[in-house]
């Protein structure tokens, strides 16, 4: 009997959760995105005192240690550091009048941060 543990590469509802708004933005910006984009990679990155900053943008490639998710004309690359902070998350966009942003839902309350995205305002990715 072995002991090995098998990395999954799919990213579990558990891990994260996209909104249906949010993937038929997510389908759109890759509708549009130039040919060799191959997914859009959510990130993580130190926000200081503010805590956590969630955000967005488009890959050309993929990792071994990316977790993927996938959807109706979407993928989605997370590494795998990254998830760690994102666990149960829920990806949302949110539209009011000219405003328009994917929020982070339920990662305040576990890691802190901003709950906002910060490259992806507007409809586009950085």
């Amino acid at each position: 009997m072995s002991n090995v543990t098998i990395y999954s590469t799919e990213i579990a509802e558990h891990e994260m959760k996209i909104t249906s708004q949010a993937q038929a933005q997510m389908a759109a910006l890759m509708g549009e995105a130039d040919d060799d984009v191959e997914a859009i990679r959510v990130f993580v990155t130190g926000g200081g005192c503010s805590g956590m900053t969630y955000g967005m943008t488009y890959a050309d490639s993929t990792t071994p240690l990316d977790k993927i998710l996938s959807g109706d004309g979407f993928k989605i690359v997370v590494d795998a550091v990254a998830l760690n902070y994102l666990q149960g998350c829920e990806i949302d966009y949110s539209k009011e009048g000219f405003n328009e942003s994917f929020v982070f839902n339920n990662v305040f309350q576990q890691v802190g941060g901003s709950g906002a995205c910060g490259g992806c305002g507007g409809g586009g990715c950085a």
